[in-house]
């Protein structure tokens, strides 16, 4: 506290000099907030209407020590309170974070209209009921909806719960948090275990059997969903033509050129096809079996554009391993303009991360 003798605080008042206002506001709080005196409720009135009124015109560093003291304080202005959450995060902070005169519309108003820091405070607060918890998740910010999920006091709905189930996909960062959650319920940690990586699926699966159920995983299911999924991308499918050549990916070099693939199968030598297939695409043994003959033509597409494929050297592979002994007379046929026609409008990244999906499923998953 500045050092103004108490028979000293009315001249101080009457001063218009910002610095005499500030050491003002912040005598009357350490006065009569933070000296714990038993103030009646006219005198404690009339304190909370002199901090109101210089609030506006005081150091942010006073403002911010004033803040941290009416945090605490029950019968604190509903609308000093809501003033000081509206200031700079540094003011802002102990209000959001404690203060009981913020009601629920108060707080999802901070969340609609404040940046992330004001944000990240209110996922803070020792409670946080589910409708706030909701607007918290409804602005998909990860490092928003990591602090709520951190809060052993915030409450999530199933349905918000599943919505951050599927923001986990692409901010991993979310998916330990959220399989420390006790609302998380079996189905939803089923549906994580098809797309997290091996990390995570240890606590999955430790969660998911300690409900009382096993593990169980419909390959069929996390090959068709990421297909739909990344169907869904507007850059998976581009009007644009690809541009002819192999694909320059990081470590490519160290894999199998796609002609090695196409010159297996023109001496017919399936196993070795289906050997450097594995080897290209980093499948496993069924994983690669499931995508060259229980898939169809389109997964083929996928995994080739993915991997680097021309046009010139998927149309090859597809003819001979489709062709049915008769690849030139496969050409001539609609079903293989179509296929081509596929594999020309795919989206390298788009492709890539549908085979990320299906090399992160369980070995024992392809087993049909």
């Amino acid at each position: 506290m500045r050092n103004i003798p108490v028979e000293n605080l009315v001249d101080v008042a009457r001063s218009a000099r910002r610095e005499d206002r500030s050491a003002l506001a912040e005598a009357i709080g350490e006065l009569c907030l933070k000296t714990g005196r038993n103030l009646s409720n006219k005198e404690k009135s009339l304190a909370y209407d002199i901090i109101s009124a210089l609030i506006r015109d005081v150091e942010s560093q006073v403002r911010a020590a004033l803040s941290n003291q009416l945090a605490d304080q029950k019968d604190a202005p509903h609308s000093l309170i809501v003033t000081l959450a509206n200031d700079v995060i540094e003011v802002a902070r102990p209000v959001l974070m404690r203060s009981v005169v913020l009601q629920d519309n108060d707080l999802i108003d901070m969340i609609v209209s404040k940046a992330e820091s004001h944000q990240v405070a209110v996922a803070q607060r020792e409670s946080l009921p589910q409708k706030v918890t909701e607007t918290l998740v409804r602005t998909e910010n990860s490092s928003v909806i990591a602090a709520a999920l951190s809060n052993t006091g915030a409450q999530f709905s199933e349905r918000v719960l599943e919505d951050v189930v599927g923001l986990s996909r692409e901010h991993e960062g979310l998916q330990g948090l959220l399989i420390q959650r006790q609302e998380l319920s079996t189905a939803q940690a089923r549906k994580m275990y098809e797309f997290v990586g091996h990390a995570m699926r240890k606590a999955l699966e430790e969660k998911i059997v300690a409900s009382g159920s096993e593990v169980e995983v419909d390959i069929d299911q996390v090959v068709d969903q990421a297909i739909a999924e990344a169907l869904e991308q507007e850059d998976f499918l581009s009007p644009l033509d690809q541009p002819d050549g192999h694909s320059d990916r990081p470590g490519s070099s160290l894999r199998p050129h796609p002609r090695q693939l196409v010159g297996a199968l023109q001496q017919n030598d399936l196993f070795r096809f289906e050997e450097l297939f594995q080897e290209l695409t980093d499948l496993t043994e069924q994983g690669a079996t499931r995508v060259l003959y229980d898939s169809g033509p389109e997964a083929i597409a996928i995994a080739c554009k993915a991997c680097g494929f021309d046009r010139r050297n998927f149309g090859d592979l597809l003819a001979l391993l489709q062709g049915g002994g008769e690849p030139d007379k496969f050409r001539q046929t609609s079903a293989y303009t179509k296929i081509i026609d596929y594999f020309e409008r795919i989206d390298a990244t788009g492709a890539g991360r549908v085979l990320a999906a299906w090399r992160r499923a369980p070995d024992d998953s392809w087993v049909r």
